[in-house]
C-alpha cells in the first residue's frame, strides 16, 4: 500500500459520515458529540473510521497492517507510520480501533494529521523498547491532534542523559491539540520545545516514573515557546514536576488542573537569562485527598524560581505542601534572575510550614489570599548572607491569615527593604506582623 498518496485500492471503499458513525462505536459517539475537525467527506477504511477533519478523509491503521494485539514481540510502528504518511498527503485522520498497539520506533506526525483512538480505556499505544520517544511533532508540523489514547511506556528510568523515554514530543511545532489521553508507566509524559499554540486538555498523568536524573519524571515540560493552554488535566503519582515551564516560555495558561501525590513541586516556573513571563496559573487544585495528617501532597505547590516575572497566580488551592504552598525565590548568586512583578492573589493555602514565601524577590504583590495552619503565613526574606541579597518593594495586603504558629506575616531580615504590609487580618496567630525589615511601610494610599 503506498504511503505518500491517497489510497485508492478497491479494498478501501469510501464511507459516508453516517456509515462512519455506525462503524466506530465509542469513537462514533465522540464524533457525534462534536469531536474532530470540521465537515464531512469521503472516508477510506475497511472496518472503522475516524472523526471528521478539514478534508473528510480517514485512514484505519489496520488497513495498513497494524495488529493491535498488545504482544511485545509485535511492532505496529511501521504500519502506523505508513498510515500517517498517507494522511499527510492532503490532511486526514488516522483512526486506531480498540486494541493495544506496540511500537518499537518513533512515530513522526506530520501537518494536518489527526490521530484518534476509541478512548483512553480502549486504545493503547505501548512502547516496546526502552527510552523510546514515542510520538514526535517535528519543526514543520502544524494543525495536528492526538485524541483518545492511553500512551504507556516501559517506565524504566535511564538516569543518564536527555535521551530518555517520552510519550509525546513537540519540537518547534505549532497548533497542536492533545486531548482525552492517559499517560502512565512512563518516565516523561509530554515535552514541548520552542513550540507554539499547543493545547493539552482533559488528559491524565499517572505513575510518571523517574530517578535522580534531572531528565526524568515529568508530567508536562514546556521549554521556551508561547501561547500554550494546559487545562483540566489530572496528575497523580508524578516523580518530579507535574507541570514545568522553563527556558523563557511566555503567555501560557495553566488552569483547572488537579494534582495529587507529587514528589517534587507540582507547578514550577524556573528560568535563567531568559524570563518566564506573563503566564496565568489559575484555579488549580493541589489536593491532599487520601493523605494522612503527616503526609504531604508535594514539596511546593506552585513555585516561581529565578527569572520568573509578571506572572499571575490566582484562585489556586494548595493543601499539605512539605515546604511552602506558594513560593517565589532565587538562588544566592542569581543576580537579576529573580522573581519580579508577579501577582499572587485569591489563593487558598493550608497545612504547610510556609503559606506564601518571597525569597530574594522584588516588586511582587501578595493580596487577598487565605492562609491557614502554617508556621509563617506570609514570609518575605532573603537567601544568602551577602549585601547583594535582598527582597525589596513587595506588597502584602488584604490577606486572611489564621493559626500561624510563628507569625501571620514575617519580614525576615534587614536586607528586606521598602516592603509594604497593611490591611491583613485573621485570628489564632502567635504574632500578627513580625518585622525585622528596613523601612517597612504599614499603610497604603
Amino acid at each position: 500500500m503506498p504511503t505518500n498518496d491517497t489510497p485508492n485500492d478497491q479494498n478501501q471503499k469510501p464511507m459516508t459520515r453516517r456509515q462512519l458513525l455506525a462503524s466506530m462505536g465509542a469513537a462514533g459517539a465522540l464524533l457525534a458529540a462534536g469531536a474532530g475537525f470540521g465537515g464531512g467527506g469521503t472516508a477510506y477504511a475497511a472496518s472503522s473510521a475516524a472523526p471528521a477533519n478539514s478534508t473528510g478523509i480517514y485512514y484505519n491503521v489496520k488497513d495498513f497492517g497494524a495488529r493491535g494485539t498488545g504482544r511485545l514481540d509485535d511492532d505496529d510502528g511501521p504500519a502506523i507510520q505508513a498510515a500517517v504518511n498517507s494522511a499527510a498527503y492532503s490532511g486526514g485522520t488516522v483512526f486506531f480501533p480498540a486494541g493495544t498497539y506496540t511500537i518499537r520506533s518513533t512515530i513522526f506526525i506530520k501537518s494536518k494529521v489527526h490521530l484518534l483512538g476509541e478512548g483512553a480505556e480502549a486504545t493503547v499505544l505501548k512502547s516496546g523498547v526502552n527510552n523510546l520517544q514515542m510520538l514526535i511533532f517535528g519543526s514543520s508540523a502544524s494543525h495536528c491532534s492526538i485524541q483518545g489514547f492511553t500512551i504507556e511506556g516501559i517506565g524504566v528510568p535511564n538516569g543518564a542523559s536527555a535521551g530518555v523515554e517520552k510519550g509525546v514530543t513537540a519540537f518547534e511545532a505549532s497548533h497542536i491539540l492533545i486531548s482525552r489521553c492517559a499517560f502512565k508507566y512512563i518516565t516523561n509524559g509530554i515535552y514541548l520545545t520552542r513550540a507554539e499554540h499547543v493545547s493539552i486538555h482533559q488528559c491524565t498523568f499517572q505513575f510518571i516514573l523517574g530517578s535522580e536524573s534531572l531528565y526524568e519524571g515529568y508530567g508536562i515540560v514546556v521549554e521556551g515557546g508561547v501561547n500554550h493552554t494546559i487545562a483540566g488535566n489530572h496528575f497523580k503519582n508524578v516523580y518530579r514536576n507535574c507541570i514545568y515551564l522553563t527556558s523563557g516560555s511566555t503567555y501560557s495558561t495553566i488552569v483547572n488542573n488537579v494534582i495529587e501525590q507529587c514528589k517534587d513541586t507540582a507547578i514550577l516556573l524556573s528560568s535563567k537569562l531568559s524570563v518566564c513571563s506573563h503566564h496565568l496559573i489559575e484555579g488549580n487544585m493541589i489536593s491532599a485527598s487520601g493523605l494522612g495528617s503527616e503526609e504531604t501532597s508535594c514539596t511546593y505547590g506552585i513555585r516561581l524560581k529565578d527569572a520568573s516575572s509578571f506572572n499571575t497566580v490566582v484562585n489556586n488551592v494548595v493543601a499539605q505542601a512539605a515546604s511552602a504552598g506558594i513560593q517565589l525565590d532565587a538562588e544566592e548568586n542569581a543576580g537579576d534572575d529573580r522573581p519580579y512583578g508577579n501577582s499572587i492573589a485569591g489563593n487558598t493555602v493550608y497545612d504547610a510550614p510556609r503559606g506564601i514565601a518571597v525569597l530574594n524577590g522584588d516588586g511582587n504583590a501578595i493580596k487577598n489570599n487565605d492562609v491557614r495552619k502554617t508556621e509563617a503565613g506570609i514570609l518575605i526574606d532573603t537567601i544568602g548572607e551577602g549585601s547583594g541579597y535582598s527582597a525589596k518593594g513587595n506588597l502584602v495586603t488584604h490577606n486572611s491569615l489564621f493559626q500561624c504558629s510563628a507569625a501571620a506575616v514575617r519580614i525576615g531580615s534587614a536586607r528586606c527593604q521598602l516592603n509594604t504590609v497593611f490591611s491583613n487580618a485573621g485570628t489564632g496567630n502567635t504574632e500578627g506582623l513580625q518585622d525585622n525589615g528596613t523601612d517597612t511601610g504599614t499603610a497604603g494610599f
